[in-house]
């Protein structure tokens, strides 16, 4: 809803360009720029959630955190919370946190009981 600021000026609050449709609005450089890619099961979704994620444990016994796309790309491309249930093998593609010690991915590419998702299309190469 537009504001009327001093001297009746108003402000749509529309950003002066458009950000790239590609990486939405996240920041990427929390990221590695090199990709990663895990084998692991679901064991918790939360992909209707604010900041829709996957918890996932790996081969080794590793919990990792897997950051999904917005939820507004995740329902445009069928990733529902049905589609991850607790027990389902999931590929990740995706790019992991610099942060030393954290067992966190930013999701690129999931596959999920063999269903394939492209959650950021062209960032594979």
């Amino acid at each position: 809803m537009p504001r009327v600021l001093e001297h009746s000026s108003v402000d749509s609050r529309t950003p002066a360009f458009d950000l790239p449709k590609t990486f939405d609005t996240h920041d990427w450089d929390e990221f590695k720029p090199r990709l990663t890619e895990l084998e692991a099961v679901v064991t918790d979704n939360y992909i209707s959630g604010s900041d829709p994620v996957l918890c996932v444990r790996d081969q080794d016994g590793r919990n990792w955190t897997i950051e999904l796309a917005s939820r507004a790309r995740n329902a445009e491309i069928g990733l529902k919370e049905s589609a991850a249930l607790p027990g389902d093998p999931v590929r990740v593609i995706g790019r992991r946190t610099r942060h030393f010690g954290e067992q966190r991915i930013k999701a690129v590419h999931l596959t999920i009981a063999g269903r394939a998702f492209e959650m950021y299309p062209g960032a594979l190469g």
